[in-house]
């Protein structure tokens, strides 16, 4: 499970940038860089604020591999 690799990774497939994607979230663009960084983990509330801009499941954004929850 890689967070900052799934966020970032929807981000850039909805052509958002960081400020746009806090704005639309309602956090601060610092949170979403800092976990696009992997510096910070975000809480659940944030996760289904971020999964819920982009209109897709919270797996998505925790970049979760099918593997890796049968392990």
């Amino acid at each position: 499970m890689n967070v900052a690799r799934g966020f970032r990774r929807k981000r850039e497939e909805n052509g958002m940038e960081q400020q746009e994607l806090a704005k639309r979230a309602d956090v601060s663009k610092a949170l979403i860089c800092s976990i696009e960084k992997g510096q910070r983990m975000p809480s659940l509330e944030t996760v289904i604020a971020v999964a819920e801009v982009f209109h897709c499941p919270i797996d998505e954004l925790l970049d979760r591999d099918i593997e890796e929850v049968r392990t």
